[in-house]
């Protein structure tokens, strides 16, 4: 019995050496010994975490489109992920020369808009046909989430 408690004792020793010596998380252990399945995508420098039985529509997706306004420098870029029950995620981060601020997120949102917080990010919760959504501001770009399903924003946002 004791040589068990040993072992189990040097096993999580060493986990926690690499962790230090490798710069890895003790949620990068935990993920690997219990199998977290998101998986973590960035898209215009934005970070965000896929459920687990979601995939890339592949041919759904825009990276850096230019958006055709004499006006404004703007790009975007765009994900679409689904699973097998219908449901849908659409990622989408715009970029331009002048920095987002938060009234780019309410205006998004419309008038109906609750302002919300999602993950310790604020932002704004509305509602079109068929999507509901949440469009927040990040490092200067602007952000909008829509999905079959409000609730897997908490797991999106990451």
């Amino acid at each position: 019995m004791n040589k068990k408690i040993l072992v189990i004792l040097t096993f999580f020793i060493v986990i926690a050496g690499m962790s230090t010596a490798c710069a890895v998380s003790i949620n990068d252990v935990s993920n690997a010994l219990f199998g977290d399945q998101k998986e973590y995508v960035t898209l215009a420098g934005v970070d965000f975490a896929i459920p687990d039985g979601f995939s890339e529509v592949e041919n759904e997706s825009v990276y850096n489109e230019q958006v055709d306004n004499p006006v404004l420098d703007l790009n975007f870029s765009s994900k679409v992920y689904t699973n097998v029950s219908g449901d849908a995620i659409i990622l989408s981060v715009s970029a331009s020369e002048n920095p987002a601020n938060d009234s780019y997120a309410k205006d998004i949102a419309g008038d109906e808009a609750n302002k919300t917080t999602i993950n310790g990010v604020e932002g704004y919760e509305f509602t079109d046909p068929g999507f509901d959504g949440f469009s927040y501001i990040k490092d200067g770009k602007l952000v909008i989430l829509s999905s079959t399903d409000k609730e897997l924003f908490k797991d999106v946002i990451a």
